[in-house]
């Protein structure tokens, strides 16, 4: 290991990498390392700045190079990623806003400068800044969707239960008031239960926006996660995977998972589904 300082709505493949690199900035989660495999598969040289010893654990035997880097230190970043000829990126991964906000010290005087120009601390203006500052560097950004088409489900149910009528209301309640709060930059998932809306997932994120509607409700809920309208491919694609069935569990057997078909990424499809069947719960991409 070497360490440093610690809107296509449906998916486009990569093409070949012919040993071409390709840098991979890796958060935390499984989507870093099946991203880095399957770029490796297509001939790519991944070179890989991993914001976690768990990223770097995941990416490295899929790497052409992988360093643990601190989110903080950017133009040592950058320093990095000139040095090793990187012409090309993909970010990917958990990489929690509330972690750089609580080591403010940490961050080093590019970083410094370019959150000065910021209008606000969205995601989407940290996302877009991001892109303009590597892009100013020669660096293009591709998409996430480009290296994992097979994590995005088409429309229908995928659990062997349908969604009752009830459930079929929530989801067509939640799904409005998703999208909305999605172009307000709040967040992406709302919980309902009997179209009344019980957690709205704001920095907090999803997980325990489900908990808390979860512990509220006493109830199966209704989880529905949308993308946002006209949203940048580049960054944040909304995500789903087991720990969002586990969030689920409360008291009493049931609730549907509801996704916005071909923009959401489903990870641990087969496990996700036997899980779901389990505890009676539904999955389905709308």
């Amino acid at each position: 290991m070497t360490t440093a300082s610690t809107t296509k709505r449906h998916p486009i493949a990569a093409e070949a990498g012919n040993g071409e690199k390709l840098g991979l900035v890796a958060g935390d989660g499984k989507l870093p390392g099946i991203l880095a495999r399957n770029a490796h598969e297509k001939g790519y040289k991944v070179v890989a700045l991993c914001l976690s010893e768990e990223a770097h654990a995941r990416v490295e035997a899929h790497c052409h190079a992988a360093y643990v880097v601190a989110p903080g230190q950017v133009g040592r970043n950058l320093k990095l990623l000139e040095q090793e000829s990187v012409k090309q990126i993909v970010l990917v991964g958990k990489m929690p806003k509330l972690n750089l906000l609580k080591n403010i010290a940490k961050l080093d005087w590019t970083a410094i400068r370019e959150m000065s120009k910021l209008a606000d601390f969205s995601d989407d203006s940290i996302q877009k800044a991001t892109g303009d500052l590597l892009e100013s560097r020669g660096i293009r950004v591709r998409t996430q969707a480009e290296f994992l088409t097979e994590l995005f489900p088409d429309v229908g149910v995928l659990t062997k239960r349908q969604p009752t009528a009830q459930e079929y209301a929530d989801i067509a309640y939640g799904k409005r008031i998703a999208k909305e709060i999605a172009r307000l930059a709040i967040g992406q998932t709302v919980v309902v239960r009997e179209e009344m809306i019980l957690a709205i997932e704001a920095i907090e994120g999803t997980d325990e926006a489900i908990r808390r509607a979860v512990e509220l409700a006493r109830n199966p809920v209704v989880v529905i996660k949308v993308a946002k309208t006209g949203h940048d491919q580049r960054f944040d694609i909304p995500t789903v995977g087991l720990n969002t069935l586990n969030s689920m569990c409360g008291p009493r057997p049931g609730g549907v998972l509801a996704i916005e078909a071909n923009a959401t990424m489903l990870v641990d499809r087969e496990e996700m589904i036997e899980f779901a069947e389990k505890h009676q719960m539904c999955i389905v991409s709308v």
